[in-house]
């Protein structure tokens, strides 16, 4: 393989183990194997995802496999990765919703033809007792305790369960099934990957190489992109809110997004960008991300609107409209309504200055409505009229 590729492949990655092994698979000529596990627990993905499945995509594109391992049967026991507590217990038939929904998903951003999809029950469901046991003696507890989330948690004096240890096993043995040449995670799967590495080698195999992926802080700027955060983007979501979103990340993180996201050819272009003025450089990547998203004609429509609706701040036509009681609490209709996900995220949001109504700020925690026609903005992108009887 040709440098130009190789550095294709190995750029926007934080480890590379070992990095020697890795160029010598790349240079085999074989069509390899890339392997991701995709837990189950939620049917939501959201850009920090995306990262991992772009980086699927380049490797598909230079002629390798994905094999996407759908843990539908270690998604019942949790994957403990950067937990402070257990993960609740799922049901199967929910594990397989969600699992089927995130295979929806993800697959629109990869090649189908080079894409191999497993469900580790396939294989875990029909192991024997001594099967697993031999599994579990590959490794020691004086090992697995070593992890930091694991080890915080003893500090801290927080339940530690047996079900627990047994995550890492099981993932590592995914990689023994398909027989992966490498494995692909966030820097938080460190860990796991590396199990898996030292697991194919107790199986007799040649150790997979392990490569890792920067996490994607969230909108807050702070906090790794999660549900549980609510600080995501979703591909799911409308162009205009996906542009809106992007455009209120912060000015020196927006260029990881466009880094990690943008598919831009090489890091020069980064650096073109950064000489712009922030608004001007945020806007590119906002739009750019957004096309790659959803189209470019809706990634023109969507930046349009925010032209006219946050630049300008000329409230849209075709919004939707909803109903009210004189006397009723704006903040609790707009719960009740689905606007906003609680009564204290309203809150949170008058208080930090992000409620208007009729293009005038409110700060009043519980705002009273009287009868009359509001049109309400809450934060940047979300819009309702709102008609009170």
């Amino acid at each position: 393989m040709d440098e130009r590729k190789k550095n294709r492949l190995k750029r926007n990655l934080t480890n590379i183990i070992e990095e020697e092994e890795f160029f010598e698979l790349l240079d085999s000529g074989r069509e390899l194997r890339i392997k991701l596990g995709i837990d189950p627990t939620a049917s939501l993905i959201h850009l920090g995802h995306l990262v991992l499945f772009f980086k699927l995509r380049e490797f598909q594109e230079e002629g390798h496999t994905v094999c996407l391992i759908i843990g539908d049967f270690t998604a019942q026991i949790g994957d403990p990765s950067g937990r402070i507590s257990a993960r609740p217990k799922m049901k199967k038939e929910e594990v397989r919703e969600n699992a089927k929904n995130i295979l929806e998903k993800c697959m629109q951003f990869l090649v189908k033809e080079k894409t191999k999809v497993y469900y580790n029950s396939e294989w875990f469901e029909s192991m024997s007792t001594s099967e697993l046991f031999e599994l579990f003696s590959k490794s020691t507890v004086a090992k697995i305790i070593s992890r930091d989330d694991f080890k915080k948690r003893m500090e801290q004096n927080e339940p530690l369960f047996v079900h627990e240890f047994l995550y890492p096993f099981l993932q590592a043995y995914d990689s023994v099934v398909v027989r992966a040449d490498i494995e692909l995670g966030g820097n938080d799967q460190l860990f796991n990957l590396l199990l898996g590495r030292e697991i194919m080698r107790e199986y007799g195999l040649k150790p997979q190489v392990c490569i890792t992926t920067p996490i994607l802080e969230g909108l807050d700027g702070k906090l790794k992109m999660s549900k549980t955060y609510g600080n995501y983007i979703s591909p799911d979501e409308k162009a205009e809110d996906i542009f809106g979103k992007l455009m209120g990340v912060d000015d020196n993180l927006i260029f990881k997004y466009a880094k990690l996201l943008g598919r831009y050819e090489s890091d020069d272009e980064i650096e073109d960008l950064k000489k712009l003025h922030p608004f001007e450089a945020k806007i590119q990547i906002a739009f750019r991300i957004t096309k790659i998203l959803k189209g470019e004609e809706e990634a023109k429509r969507a930046m349009d609107w925010f032209n006219k609706v946050i630049r300008e701040r000329e409230i849209p036509e075709d919004i939707p409209e909803i109903e009210a009681n004189e006397g009723d609490i704006l903040q609790k209709v707009l719960k009740e309504k689905g606007f906003i996900k609680s009564v204290s995220e309203a809150i949170r949001i008058t208080e930090s200055g992000g409620i208007y109504i009729n293009g005038e700020q409110i700060k009043e925690k519980f705002f009273q409505l009287k009868k009359g026609e509001y049109r309400v903005r809450i934060g940047k992108t979300k819009f309702v009229r709102v008609k009170v009887k």
